[in-house]
């Protein structure tokens, strides 16, 4: 009796015994898993690249802005005299001049080029003084600052300054050591934290402003209102009075990322500009061929300067 019973026993166990998979089965599960993969790393890939373009795009907008907020203030404050009025009387030198498609530029009566510039940008120099104690007009106040973000006083520590000005900034582009494009801003150096007419200092501003254009708005019925925007080759030498009847800037600055491939349609906003012709916008140039696949935006504004030219109060 015992030996029928162990047989049963051992065909209950062959019945439960787990079995393998079979080569197709395992075939069509490594497949699967496969596929799933590729899928799930095309995603991740997706996600990234859409990550890294909206960093760059966000990194546009921070550029785009910060450029536009140093060429407006520095543009609200040219002409200003400083306190006490810092001897001006009798000189002719506008507060506001540029130059297009300047390289390398040096402080003059308006920009001196030396070359053609990064995509064509044009040259701003704007002329001002700032706020200084009472009972020391070339110790600053700190009301007022240059491009350099130093303090600017009412008067010049050393002896005498251009055009009654204690300073003036030069604002350009050019190509940084690693060959992108950015905006610089050329100021008067300091000694001990004063102005002292020793020299002159670059320094870099905004990575990424690949090009510069300026028009200037004319008011030539003296109602204090621009008539027409001009570039600056359209405008006479600085002894014509055409610099002096500059109302109004208008900045397009067109900035791109630092991503290649980042390019995508972004819907536009209030800040974006409308290339119509006679406009510093329509003036940019279009991206170089190498940036043609990075994202870039175009920033545009016009800016009213707030101080009368002194031709319109004095004689020049």
């Amino acid at each position: 009796m015992g030996a029928p019973m162990s047989g049963l026993i051992d065909a209950r166990l062959l019945r439960t015994r787990p079995r393998g998979f079979s080569l197709v089965e395992l075939m069509v599960g490594m497949t699967l898993g496969l596929i799933a993969s590729a899928a799930a790393g095309a995603a991740f890939l997706n996600v990234h690249a859409a990550y890294l373009a909206a960093t760059d795009r966000v990194l546009i907008e921070e550029r785009g802005q910060r450029a536009l907020a140093i060429l407006s203030t520095l543009l609200r404050q040219s002409g200003w005299p400083g306190e006490p009025a810092s001897g001006m009387a009798g000189t002719a030198l506008p507060a506001v001049s540029g130059a297009d498609n300047c390289g390398q530029p040096a402080v003059a009566a308006v920009p001196a080029c030396a070359r053609a510039a990064v995509g064509q940008s044009d040259a701003l120099l704007v002329r001002f003084s700032g706020s200084g104690l009472p009972a020391a007009p070339a110790q600053p106040d700190d009301t007022m600052t240059d491009c350099s973000g130093y303090a600017v006083a009412a008067s010049a520590a050393g002896t005498g300054t251009t055009a009654g000005y204690v300073a003036e900034n030069l604002l350009y582009v050019a190509a940084g050591a690693d060959g992108a494009p950015q905006l610089l801003c050329r100021y008067p150096a300091r000694r001990n934290g004063l102005i002292d007419g020793s020299g002159w200092t670059s320094g870099a501003l905004v990575r990424g402003v690949e090009s510069l254009q300026l028009r200037y708005g004319l008011d030539l019925d003296q109602d204090g209102r621009p008539e027409r925007f001009e570039t600056a080759s359209a405008l006479p030498a600085p002894g014509d009075a055409a610099w002096q009847r500059v109302v109004a800037v208008q900045i397009a600055i067109a900035v791109r990322g630092d991503r290649p491939g980042s390019a995508t349609p972004v819907r536009g906003s209030a800040t974006d500009a409308l290339s119509l012709p006679g406009t510093a916008a329509a003036d940019l140039p279009p991206a170089a061929p190498a940036q043609v696949g990075t994202a870039r935006r175009v920033f545009a504004a016009t800016v009213r300067l707030r101080n009368a030219s002194r031709c319109q109060e004095t004689l020049c």
